[in-house]
């Protein structure tokens, strides 16, 4: 890749990643990487162009198909867990690309986080393709198709420095031309200072927040607000500033504190977002009707369950980690798992299955009463 070709692409991942709250689509089909053959590997994936990049550069020394399939231009697991990507997608971009008069078998790989809304069951009913979810993180799939196995590592949602600069880069990208923009018009000399303000304080919710323990809730706001209205006021008293500008280095940063930490669980993988009806539910599981498929255990970004191979069996051993994301429930071909509300009412497979998330994370769900339950 020449230097051109490259500060391109490093100008659109940074383009990109401020603003990775909209809809960045690329053409859906088929792709060639390396020099596939009628046996190599067969990955899918939704058609946001910033994973479809960095897919390609990850399995660049690969020799594989990747079949780019319609999901409105949204990463993975929002587009699945919102209805974008779901079995209907993936078994028509399978149909319509042209894959299946290029390889000799019917394997295909979808990401991991597609599982809260491509049912591989129904992919399998309605195309013959069987599916098998790959790594949570793209970067592991070199790995994975070396060896064939899926370690713990691959299977779990991680946090990583670098996905963390990129959350707070896409917080902060927005806030700054809103907030920065509206400030330039009423004052100019205040919009490069809000806009400092706007960068410092998305790290450090992003680096910092949830990894201090003793931050996490309105504590943590408190601390933050503190510590950076205390930093503003100084700065700007510094700078010999007016009473006015005063008020506004203190008045600033508890505006972006409640903005930044409004719903931070939800704007990371570490858990549910606070503000929407399931974070009151918890997984269930029907241990006569498991019978050892093992689905959940492959699907679960939080590494909820264990195998129990001597009994054909999972084990429900850390529910405390569930972010509620339903992918287990989803996946589970006996029906096995599923949701409770805190009044003991239970929410169905089939309502997962078939009502998604909207933007706001809010799902139209029907729950079973214990009293109405076989």
């Amino acid at each position: 890749m020449s230097v051109m070709h490259r500060l391109h692409a490093l100008l659109l991942d940074t383009l990109q990643t401020g603003f990775r709250f909209f809809p960045w689509p690329t053409e859906p089909g088929l792709r060639k990487i390396g020099h596939p053959d009628a046996s190599s590997p067969v990955l899918l994936t939704g058609n946001y162009d910033l994973t479809v990049r960095r897919l390609t550069r990850a399995l660049r020394l690969q020799n594989v198909w990747l079949v780019v399939a319609p999901s409105a231009g949204i990463n993975v697991w929002c587009a699945s867990s919102g209805g974008h990507l779901s079995s209907h997608q993936v078994v028509t971009a399978l149909k319509t690309s042209g894959i299946a008069e290029r390889v000799d078998h019917r394997r295909v790989i979808l990401p991991q986080l597609a599982a809260t809304g491509v049912l591989a069951l129904d992919v399998f009913r309605r195309s013959r393709w069987r599916v098998r979810f790959g790594p949570v993180d793209l970067f592991d799939i070199p790995d994975y198709l070396e060896t064939g196995e899926k370690t713990d590592t691959m299977r779990r949602v991680r946090f990583p420095l670098r996905d963390r600069l990129e959350m707070a880069t896409a917080w902060a990208v927005p806030t700054a031309i809103v907030l920065g923009g509206g400030m330039l018009v009423l004052k100019a000399s205040w919009a490069l200072p809000l806009v400092a303000l706007i960068g410092g304080m998305s790290i450090a919710v992003f680096t910092l927040y949830d990894r201090l323990e003793s931050w996490t809730g309105s504590k943590g706001r408190v601390i933050l607000y503190v510590v950076s209205a205390g930093l503003a006021v100084a700065v700007t008293g510094i700078g010999g500033a007016t009473l006015p500008a005063l008020i506004a280095a203190a008045l600033a940063p508890a505006l972006l504190t409640a903005l930044l930490t409004f719903d931070y669980s939800g704007s990371t993988p570490l858990e549910g977002g606070s503000h929407f009806e399931e974070r009151q539910w918890t997984i269930s599981l029907d241990a006569d009707r498991c019978e050892g498929v093992f689905r959940c255990w492959e699907v679960c970004p939080e590494a909820c369950f264990e195998k129990r191979e001597e009994i054909r069996k999972v084990e429900l051993a850390h529910d405390d980690r569930c972010i509620r994301c339903g992918a287990c429930v989803v996946q589970c071909p006996k029906d096995a798992l599923y949701f409770e509300d805190q009044n003991g009412a239970r929410i169905e497979p089939e309502t997962i299955r078939k009502f998604k998330l909207n933007l706001l994370g809010k799902r139209s769900v029907a729950t079973l009463s214990s009293s109405d339950q076989p």
